[in-house]
């Protein structure tokens, strides 16, 4: 199957667009992050639109493992060589405010999406991994990040027998089922007059100026004062600004139906390119590989790759536990990757009607949350959470 474990039977949330409308504020994208920046101007009381061109957390939203870890796609160790020390824990410090924020959120709203907080843990399946987590967890502890580090014995049977023996646990990080987060922040913002249209393309968005701009759809146009852009990896198809700047990778996914328990938290291995997780009903959610074929894993359509699935599924097989289980859905998602690792929130140039947030580069449950209100934020008071830790960057291919 390809449908996404997470959306398999997801009812439709709303209608298509079929008639010129106009708001003070046009969304484009519903997933986490265009949930987030509608939800906050719904709140305000501001007039919006917002439309996706599949469904609520159809895209890369509903298609992921459902982590919510703290920090970049980098090991910290390499986070602080790219990015410097001090912007480096900035970074972080906001990813662990995204968790925070939308761990409020699900207690407010009282959403049921499997949130669990039960941290999460990194494995090393290498002498030099070894080396990146320790150096890492030396780095995070002296920055004041919670880390512990977990010989073999600690890591338990199942993961030395799959050839474990040294990880690190980050004790505040989390796990969810996205879409149905994601789905419950649409109805909340919906409640709020915020006006849904799923299955609504934009094909063209022209934002020349701040106060005109329009988005035009296969049935009606959308006028409003000024849009934001959510749509991570199709950025670039709206804002020519933003053409070269994102690269559309995907990502390979399957799940299977309830095992024994077996894995405590979300797990990361591979410096980042193998994770899995069991879910509150038993199920294991397990990704990754694209290691194995980069330049084949680039590209926007939902395909499923042969050789990563059966290296998926002889993985999960190494657990003794899991040999019997069946998978029960396979499916692939299509993620943004910014060039330099780091999402890109504000304004884009040539298109001083619209904002962006996009490119999160694999950590989308990292960081849009809080990139979606930030841009809410610019359109509100003009004010930004995200200001010092993304400052606008040259956009170059």
């Amino acid at each position: 199957m390809t449908v996404p474990y997470w959306l398999d039977g997801a009812p439709p949330l709303a209608p298509r667009l079929t008639e010129d409308i106009s708001a003070d504020v046009v969304v484009i994208g519903a997933g986490l992050c265009g949930a987030s920046a509608a939800l906050a101007l719904g709140r305000a009381g501001v007039s919006t639109v917002w439309v996706d061109s599949a469904a609520v957390a159809h895209g890369a939203s509903g298609r992921n493992a459902g982590f919510l870890l703290q920090g970049t796609a980098e090991r910290y160790v390499r986070a602080v060589a790219i990015h410097g020390r001090d912007r480096a824990r900035r970074v972080h410090a906001l990813s662990r405010e995204n968790h925070r924020a939308m761990a409020a959120e699900i207690e407010r709203l009282g959403l049921e999406c499997g949130y669990m907080r039960r941290g999460s843990l990194q494995l090393a399946g290498s002498v030099e991994e070894e080396g990146d987590l320790l150096e890492s967890a030396t780095l995070l502890r002296e920055d004041g990040f919670p880390v512990e580090q977990r010989d073999a014995d600690a890591l338990g049977p199942a993961l030395t027998g799959a050839g474990f023996r040294l990880g690190v646990h980050l004790p505040d990080d989390g796990e969810l089922q996205p879409a149905a987060f994601v789905q419950g922040i649409a109805r909340a913002a919906m409640g709020l007059g915020v006006q849904l249209f799923e299955h609504t393309p934009v094909t063209t968005l022209h934002a020349d100026a701040p106060g005109d701009v329009r988005a035009e759809t296969p049935r009606g146009t959308i006028r409003a004062q000024i849009a934001l852009v959510c749509t991570n990896a199709a950025a670039g198809h709206l804002l020519g600004g933003l053409a070269g700047t994102i690269d559309p990778v995907r990502g390979q996914m399957l799940a299977t139906a309830p095992a024994p328990p077996l894995f405590a938290c979300p797990i990361y291995a591979d410096h980042g390119y193998d994770y899995w997780r069991q879910d509150e009903h038993g199920r294991i959610a397990l990704g990754g590989w694209r290691n194995l074929d980069p330049e084949g894993e680039v590209g926007v359509e939902e395909a499923l790759h042969p050789l990563i699935q059966a290296r998926m599924t002889e993985f999960l097989h190494r657990f003794a536990a899991l040999r019997d289980v069946p998978i029960t859905h396979r499916w692939s998602g299509t993620m943004g990757f910014s060039r330099d690792g780091l999402p890109m929130v504000g304004a884009v140039p040539g298109s001083p009607g619209a904002l962006v947030a996009a490119g999160f580069t694999g950590h989308g449950f990292g960081f849009a949350w809080v990139c979606g209100r930030a841009i809410a934020e610019m359109v509100l008071d003009g004010r930004s959470e995200v200001a010092e830790l993304f400052p606008a960057r040259r956009f170059r291919g």
